[in-house]
């Protein structure tokens, strides 16, 4: 069949005109088509990963270097939650630790993945109806054709099998790519189905149409069997796990060391009356990472499969290339910064900041400077 593309505007527009030239090529089959696309897409989002990733992995190494420091602040400010605080803050920012551009750099990093993902799913979705809708537009041809009196009705069933067979997209076992994998689908979709894929304008609503549909497709061979198997759902699960998994390892084994023990002198005196006041009021981060990790890492797959059973088997094979690919460029930038990192100079560490900073009330108490 030769695949037909909706017209469109923004990112749908793109992953359609992308999606043509590919399909251009002429030997390249759909299914090989969005795996290619999906390389395509994955490379041209690696910059903004490769960044964030790399500013991510600099700010370790920095608190990494900063360990030191932050056991004798832990060491100095032990009954003062508050002030280590602060303190900490003071530090980083001395040494360019967590700053605001590392920050933006992550949340559009999350941001374009975000949207990339359902821009896609959307774009794949509507290629598959825009398909289905032509594919019948044909079938109806041949069978208005062929059904005029001068033809038999075995000559009509052969006419629309064999303009079916060659309309159809079918990849390995899954009988129809429009439709999920899945026990559950048919290769054939009813005129329900098909009034649900299409804008009002095309939906069949009289019975005359209705009946032209169910005629036409009762006499495909194929309308009794099964789409699929849940093949791919099983496969983007197991994916998409793998790759959360393999990124898990990665930063674990790039994480900051635990601070070493070291015997501190106080930097400043506080007042017992500050220390009363603050104590108690530890900081506790809102929300874990590697907890919440471990949630993703479990969630994730469940998701994947609720997406490859009620999308099309297209966008189930985009989401298991979109893993095996980002999988591949993580382990990649891993290896990549950590060469980087291994030529680059040590970081300074600046540790004179104004003690006001860590304690407003520093200049009016023994030991705090002017």
């Amino acid at each position: 069949m030769n695949i037909q593309f909706p017209s469109g505007s923004g990112i749908q527009g793109f992953v359609y005109w992308l999606l043509s030239q590919i399909m251009g090529w002429g030997w390249v089959s759909y299914a090989f088509a969005i795996v290619f696309f999906t390389l395509l897409i994955k490379l041209m989002m690696a910059p903004i990963d490769f960044l964030n990733r790399f500013l991510t992995r600099r700010t370790q190494i920095k608190q990494q270097a900063l360990s030191g420091e932050l056991a004798d602040l832990q060491k100095t400010y032990g009954n003062d939650p508050m002030a280590f605080a602060r303190a900490r803050q003071a530090l980083y920012q001395k040494n360019g630790v967590g700053g605001l551009g590392s920050s933006l750099v992550a949340l559009a990093s999350v941001i374009l993945t975000m949207v990339i993902f359902f821009q896609v799913m959307g774009a794949l979705g509507n290629i598959s109806n825009y398909n289905i809708r032509v594919q019948y537009q044909e079938l109806q041809s041949v069978y208005q054709e062929y059904n005029d009196g001068t033809h038999t009705e075995d000559e009509l069933t052969a006419a629309l099998n064999e303009k079916y067979h060659k309309t159809k997209i079918q990849a390995g076992w899954i009988k129809n790519i429009w439709q999920p994998d899945s026990p559950m689908a048919k290769p054939v979709m009813s005129v329900d189905e098909y009034n649900k894929k299409q804008p009002k304008e095309f939906q069949l609503t009289t019975d005359e149409q209705k009946a032209e549909y169910n005629a036409i497709f009762n006499r495909i061979n194929t309308a009794k069997q099964v789409n699929g198997y849940f093949l791919l759902a099983v496969i983007s699960a197991v994916t998409v796990f793998l790759s959360m998994k393999i990124n898990a390892i990665i930063a674990k084994r790039q994480a900051p060391k635990k601070p070493a023990e070291k015997r501190a002198e106080p930097i400043i005196t506080y007042s017992m009356r500050d220390a009363k006041q603050q104590n108690g009021n530890t900081e506790q981060p809102m929300i874990d990472p590697a907890q919440m990790s471990k949630i993703m890492m479990w969630t994730m797959p469940f998701v994947y499969v609720l997406f490859a059973t009620m999308q099309t088997s297209a966008f189930a094979i985009y989401m298991i290339a979109s893993s095996v690919v980002s999988t591949l460029l993580s382990v990649g930038f891993a290896c990549l910064i950590d060469l980087i990192m291994r030529h680059m100079k040590q970081p300074e560490i600046k540790k004179d900041f104004d003690a006001t900073v860590i304690n407003p009330h520093a200049k009016y108490f023994k030991g705090g400077r002017k």
